[in-house]
């Protein structure tokens, strides 16, 4: 399973008819509509992605096979996930979460801060982790980033700008 990405978590069934109602993580909606197979939560089996439409923050998607609410009531808080061959490639300056978690955190001066631990999504923009006991909140800013080496594994802050937030 290390091999797949995770997409979006399962909210719960949608309608009588098997449909499902999931929040991604991240991502746009069209870059969602792409995918054509998924697997569900550690089933490793693919299932066709029959269709996906926007619904007040989030998406409902129709499976191949799940045709009666009974079929996906148990799937709710699920996992979804894909194979990194069906992310599209992202322009540059984008990232994956997926390839930033793990990274180095340093400043300016290559003092280390911690490691990425987890990205969240705050609506206006994301915001790094970083170091598992202190929990830092960075966010991933283009005035606070300063450099992502995905080669070095790390990334290089501005801490001049995170007074009061890597205390």
């Amino acid at each position: 399973m290390a091999d797949l990405v995770e997409i979006a978590r399962i909210n719960g069934p949608h309608g009588l008819r098997g449909r499902i109602r999931i929040t991604p993580f991240g991502g746009s909606f069209e870059s969602f509509i792409h995918y054509t197979h998924v697997m569900i939560g550690s089933d490793p089996s693919p299932v066709a992605l029959l269709s996906v439409q926007k619904s007040k923050g989030s998406y409902i998607i129709a499976l191949e096979g799940y045709t009666h609410i009974s079929q996906v009531e148990h799937l709710k808080g699920q996992i979804l996930h894909v194979r990194p061959e069906q992310l599209e490639p992202l322009p540059e300056g984008e990232y994956y979460w997926r390839d930033l978690i793990g990274l180095r955190v340093v400043d300016r001066e290559g003092a280390l801060l911690g490691e990425v631990v987890s990205v969240l999504a705050t609506g206006s923009n994301d915001v790094l982790v970083v170091d598992e006991f202190k929990q830092h909140l960075i966010p991933f800013t283009g005035d606070v980033i300063v450099e992502v080496s995905l080669g070095r594994q790390c990334i290089v802050v501005d801490a001049s700008l995170l007074e009061g937030l890597l205390d």
